[in-house]
């Protein structure tokens, strides 16, 4: 699919020859149409001018020869000036019109005009009457002079002579000739300007091939270095932009060549280290199992050895004291009072770190049996209660709807309680601290919240990692191993249910705990 993109990409649907073949033909043809457009117009308008003065001389000369028809009044005078004037092609029409607006003669009926319809410049001089799309009407004057009557001398502007205005002719002029010539003119334009930019586009395709050639040799190299894999050099020729990108193109290719060479032997030198460290790494783990299991083994066993000894030292001071006691010896039985609490606390400590061991061991099984839940809270609030007590603690129980028989892990399960509520005990002072529990049908849920100093939300996780506190330091106000979180998630874990914990600095702790139902089968 990569591949398909990257040929998609490299190979456009339209090349840069063609481009610039389509714009540099396209430009020549457009400048070609307007060139032979604006210059055919301009013949046009040339020749539409030309053709307006000739037929203006036409009319003049009919004029001049229309006075003698005039000052006789005779159509007969008129004849013949009417047929050397309808002898010219392009005339189809004429008429003579006497002063007061008259018709004297007409060659034909569509020749109306009035004299009235024609203003006063019109009556003095030669003019374009009107214009439609198919012909011209054309109108002059008929002037004659009373001294001397000589058409070749008579000068209408002479102030001198005294000329009289006899009427005035109008000649139809057809507009068909005119069009012929000028749609020749456009298409002979129009055709020559086609000749010329075909041979132009000819001549340009040759030149552009000629330049694009070197261009597409250095493009076919590139693609034969790309799909071999080889470093081919192009041959640097053609014109100099093309000539700097060759060359350009061989530096990066010997540089390419210089880097695989030395990444190739990078490569070598690195899985040979990789293999190196990989051998020292599966020795070093190799090592931390080992080490982690003797430590397992020792831990199980010195833990072990430890408590039998502690057994009988609370057993037999507990008898000791019990003597002190019947002889009235109060002081000495407390101070034994203090040791078997203190030997308790190191009972309780052998204990956690049994069973930290039993569990890196995956030896660690649940026993499973159906137990009063509420006599187990009882029990568990029983032994806190002196803790709290202790730091002028409120221990506030409150029992939801809660199923009196369920199937668990007695011990487990009250391990769980103690460890999360001697944790609130020791870490609140003077506060109020509520154990709230309850069941659905599938989960029991439960949570301690406290009003201690809280923990910080950076410092949440690091108490659930093994020996470890949030106050590490030397001179940390509270005492512990950090491992009765750490036990309290395995053993909720084991469960098959899930710890959670949310606390503000300041302001207190809540841990959630929600277990699943063992049903009985």
């Amino acid at each position: 699919m990569l591949m398909k993109t990257k040929q998609k990409v490299l190979s456009p649907s339209v090349s840069f020859k063609q481009q610039l073949l389509t714009i540099i033909v396209a430009s020549i043809i457009l400048l070609t149409l307007v060139t032979s457009t604006l210059t055919a117009w301009q013949s046009s308008q040339i020749l539409r001018k030309t053709t307006i003065n000739n037929h203006g001389q036409v009319t003049n000369n009919f004029a001049d020869q229309a006075v003698l028809a005039l000052l006789t009044g005779s159509e007969e005078n008129a004849q013949e000036a009417i047929k050397q004037t309808l002898g010219f092609t392009s005339v189809i029409g004429v008429a003579i019109y006497k002063s007061d607006g008259q018709k004297l003669i007409s060659s034909t009926e569509q020749l109306s005009f009035q004299k009235n319809e024609l203003s006063e410049n019109i009556i003095k001089e030669s003019q374009l009457v009107a214009e439609h799309e198919d012909f011209w009407t054309f109108s002059a004057p008929v002037i004659f002079s009373e001294d001397i009557y000589d058409a070749d001398m008579l000068d209408p502007n002479d102030e001198t002579a005294e000329l009289k205005t006899l009427g005035y002719v109008i000649i139809k002029f057809n507009k068909s000739a005119l069009h012929q010539i000028q749609r020749t003119i456009f298409i002979n334009n129009l055709s020559i300007g086609a000749i010329i930019a075909f041979i132009l586009a000819l001549l340009i395709r040759l030149v552009i091939n000629r330049m694009i050639e070197p261009l597409l040799v250095l493009s076919q190299t590139m693609e034969t270095a790309r799909d071999s894999g080889l470093y081919s050099k192009a041959s640097v020729k053609g014109p100099l932009e093309i000539k700097q990108i060759a060359q350009i193109y061989n530096q990066m290719m010997s540089t390419l060549e210089q880097q695989n060479i030395a990444l190739a032997k990078n490569r070598d030198t690195l899985e040979s280290e990789v293999e190196i460290r990989t051998l020292e790494l599966v020795v070093a783990r190799d090592s931390a199992l080992t080490a982690s299991r003797h430590k397992s083994e020792f831990l199980a066993n010195i833990s072990h050895e430890l408590r039998t000894p502690l057994q009988a030292i609370i057993g037999y001071t507990d008898l000791v004291r019990e003597d002190l006691e019947l002889e009235c010896m109060d002081a000495q039985a407390e101070d034994l009072n203090k040791s078997i609490r203190s030997a308790h606390n190191l009972l309780a400590l052998i204990n956690n770190i049994l069973d930290l061991a039993k569990i890196e061991a995956g030896r660690m099984d649940l026993y499973l049996k159906a137990i009063n839940i509420k006599n187990l809270i009882d029990e568990t609030i029983d032994t806190v209660q002196p803790m709290a007590t202790a730091n002028n603690n409120e221990l506030v129980v409150n029992i939801g709807s809660l199923t009196p028989i369920l199937t668990f892990d007695r011990q487990k399960l009250m391990q769980i309680f103690l460890n999360l509520l001697s944790n609130a005990c020791k870490f609140t002072k003077n506060g109020i601290i509520t154990f709230a529990i309850s069941n659905d049908k599938h989960f029991l849920h439960f949570s301690i919240t406290d009003t201690g100093v809280g923990i910080a939300k950076d410092k949440l996780n690091l108490i659930f990692e093994q020996f470890t506190q949030v106050d590490g330091s030397q001179t940390r106000q509270f005492e512990g191993t950090g491992l009765g979180m750490a036990i309290t998630q395995s053993f909720c874990q084991l469960m098959g249910g899930k710890l959670s914990v949310s606390s503000e600095l300041g302001v207190g702790s809540i841990f959630t705990v929600k277990l699943p139902l063992n049903k009985d089968k």
